[in-house]
């Protein structure tokens, strides 16, 4: 009898290792070791697939079963938001993955709804809010899918677009067919005969009292449109606002990311992005810290030791108002102190005072109005109960969401404390810019950026920079990656439209890198 089992026993290991390296009979079984390859929907993580799951598993190549949200290397084909980019979706991720909610099925140019993950109207890619098939659903029918160049000459990049018409376009072979005809005269738009007038769509530049606000004046509008009065929003007489170029800002912002001499080196701030997520994901794919080591001596002097002087003197949540004492102020004046003294803060001043946006009595006239734009308190929900700094520097919870939180010594120090939980990536580019989505004491962000390493100083000077120039809107700035190439981001602006700061200018309400 035991010689019969043993022989028994023999058969079934001899079946066993015949399909062992085969998907047959196998499809979606739960990890097996005593196999020497897995044909389930994780092993293309793991790198264990058994050579014919291809042949013999469905599952590849459809959503049923598999997460929306989640890139799965090696498949056929994706069911989450990039399948779109990309042009590798599963035939049936529509059926499975799209919300009637998150679609522009039915919903092209429809009102803003805030109730709505995303938007499908022509002002969504402005503000970064589209659904994900915008551009496929909607397409000419928006700006998402424009197809021509009216109206857009010089515009910047616009991945929402499926052709450009910005100066590079040549260069990349994605110009729109009309790009030559419409903007490749070589001589310059100007305003001369055109002071005045409202916005023409058919310009590639404007010549009104609105564009400094949208930074699309023509060069020459503050030669030839503002003598004696103003040249735009504020100003007057020698001291009118002149406008700035596109190139003129990619060329500073560039300049100062240059002159950052206490920016935090790669060997002194590590950290891991872990797994990428979307913003309308509801899990938790970053298990670990997001921070893996910080040299924090950097913290504890200059620049950074005045920033978190500062970040410690507000209450989080908004609707209450802030009571700023004789220290703060000091502290406030101190920081800016300490930016202004610097290359970058220095270079800064000397661009901004070229267009008389550093308020034309000097650097001590300067930092006056950087101090009512960052620091001048106003009212969003009680009165003075937040400023531009707070919100950019620090944050505000806002009932169950994060309002604000731009910069990364804050989101390290309170990830150090377990208040703020990383969730995953949405984004990763150059120069160390993540896109995330997170929770801060408990409020969802379900969208963030934030430039890892960059000093105090860069990140007030280029957000100051896009506020002066670029308020409300797109602001184009250049940077230089760790290879020393130069790369073109955006910084979004927006100004707060409930009160005005002295002197004619307008608070921060928000600034920060689109990532």
């Amino acid at each position: 009898m035991m010689r019969m089992n043993a022989v028994l026993l023999v058969l079934a290991l001899g079946v066993h290792s015949a399909v062992s390296d085969s998907c047959l009979g196998r499809c979606l079984d739960k990890l097996d070791t005593s196999y020497t390859c897995q044909c389930n929907d994780d092993c293309y993580l793991y790198g264990d697939c058994c050579g014919d799951i291809e042949d013999h598993c469905d599952f590849m190549n459809t959503c049923v079963g598999r997460s929306c949200d989640t890139y799965y290397p090696g498949y056929p084909c994706q069911c989450n938001d990039e399948c779109l980019q990309y042009g590798n979706c599963c035939s049936d991720r529509y059926d499975i993955c799209v919300s009637p909610f998150e679609s522009c099925s039915g919903r092209c140019d429809s009102n803003y709804d805030a109730s709505l993950a995303c938007q499908c109207n022509t002002e969504c890619p402005n503000y970064g809010n589209c659904c994900s098939d915008f551009a496929t659903v909607c397409g000419s029918g928006g700006t998402g899918g424009s197809t021509t160049c009216s109206g857009r000459c010089d515009q910047v990049y616009d991945a929402t677009q499926s052709c450009q018409c910005d100066a590079d376009c040549s260069n990349n072979g994605d110009c729109c067919s009309d790009y030559t005809d419409l903007c490749g005269s070589t001589a310059a738009p100007s305003c001369t005969g055109r002071c005045g007038q409202t916005h023409d769509s058919s310009q590639s530049c404007q010549c009104n009292d609105a564009c400094v606000n949208y930074g699309d004046c023509c060069d020459d509008y503050s030669s030839v449109c503002s003598s004696g009065g103003t040249g735009g929003t504020g100003g007057t007489g020698d001291c009118a606002w002149i406008s700035s170029t596109n190139a003129e800002l990619e060329t500073v912002s560039r300049d100062m990311w240059l002159l950052d001499d206490n920016f935090v080196p790669e060997s002194e701030v590590q950290y891991d992005i872990q797994s990428q997520t979307t913003q309308s994901a509801t899990n938790d794919v970053a298990p670990n810290p997001f921070f893996v080591y910080v040299n924090q001596s950097r913290f504890d002097y200059g620049t950074y030791k005045l920033l978190r002087d500062l970040q410690d003197n507000y209450i989080r949540t908004q609707g209450y108002t802030e009571v700023v004492t004789e220290q703060e102020l000091q502290e406030n004046s101190d920081f800016l102190d300490a930016v202004l003294s610097t290359s970058v803060g220095q270079k800064l001043y000397e661009y901004l005072d070229s267009k008389n946006l550093a308020g034309c009595s000097g650097i001590e006239g300067f930092k006056v109005i950087l101090n009512d734009i960052w620091f001048g308190m106003y009212d969003r929900k009680a009165p003075d109960d937040t400023s531009g700094f707070e919100h950019a520097f620090v944050g505000e919870i806002k009932g169950s969401g994060v309002s604000g939180f731009h910069n990364w010594v804050y989101f390290y120090e309170q990830e150090l404390i377990g208040e703020f939980n990383y969730q995953g990536y949405l984004s990763n580019q150059e120069p160390r810019m993540v896109g995330m989505r997170h929770t801060w004491y408990g409020a969802t962000k379900p969208i963030n950026g934030f430039t890892i390493g960059t000093s105090p100083e860069i990140e007030f000077a280029l957000f100051s920079l896009c506020h002066l120039s670029r308020p409300n809107s797109r602001c184009p700035i250049s940077l230089v990656d760790s290879a020393g190439n130069t790369v073109y981001r955006e910084i979004q602006t927006y100004t707060w439209s409930g009160q005005s700061a002295p002197n004619g200018q307008s608070y921060i309400a928000s600034a920060y890198f689109l990532t």
